[in-house]
């Protein structure tokens, strides 16, 4: 603890306030020493050294409150901001206003903007050509492992790429299970085919009942 006297000393000599004293080396990672330690020294480092200060309790600090001027934008809400390509979903308007200094600041955080749009750009579309130019431009970069992922089951990708179909309606949909499961080992595939038509395809207008009988 002896490590941190000095820091102490040094931050109410410059006028710091006991609770930014006592969080600034709270939060510190190489300081591993007990807490109530800690608000005793600064407790008796104020109380013999700067008697005009006000005496330091720490069972009244329960934390750290920022300015109302100071805007926090955790990692977690950045990351859904610049991955989302939904145009229609809203986004943080904080992030909005602040993007293009975070980004000017933080040019990590545009590349990662990047590499992840043009993927989702080319997953979205039709030509599977583009997946060969996006492995061979992002190959060797931080991505390589997810490029050496996708170049192991390529034909898969391109296929979900290239064609118009794919399983993403019966993944998670457990509407479509239950139906499975309740004419499990009842019926063909032909009444299955009728029954999950008669289930999903009401609302659509070309939809016939007649059809099914």
């Amino acid at each position: 603890m002896n490590v941190w006297l000095n820091v102490i000393y040094k931050m109410m000599a410059d006028g710091c306030s006991n609770e930014l004293i006592y969080f600034y080396i709270k939060r510190q990672k190489v300081f591993h020493e007990s807490e109530n330690k800690l608000a005793d020294y600064i407790y008796l480092i104020g109380k013999n050294n700067f008697p005009d200060r006000t005496p330091f309790n720490a069972k009244t600090t329960m934390e750290w409150v920022l300015p109302p001027e100071v805007i926090i934008i955790a990692r977690t809400d950045l990351l859904k901001y610049i991955l989302t390509c939904n145009p229609k979903m809203k986004r943080d308007s904080n992030i909005e206003k602040y993007i293009s200094q975070i980004k000017s600041l933080y040019p990590v955080v545009e590349k990662v903007e990047t590499m992840f749009k043009e993927f989702h750009a080319l997953l979205m579309g039709r030509d599977e050509r583009k997946l060969d130019g996006y492995l061979e431009k992002y190959g060797e970069s931080k991505l390589e492992s997810f490029c050496n992922g996708i170049k192991k089951d390529i034909t898969p990708v391109k296929n979900a790429i290239s064609l118009s179909v794919g399983s993403g309606f019966v993944e998670g949909n457990n509407k479509f299970k239950v139906l499975k499961r309740i004419v499990y080992g009842r019926s063909g595939l032909v009444n299955l085919e009728k029954k999950y038509k008669l289930a999903f395809l009401p609302k659509n207008q070309d939809f016939s009942l007649s059809s099914l009988v």
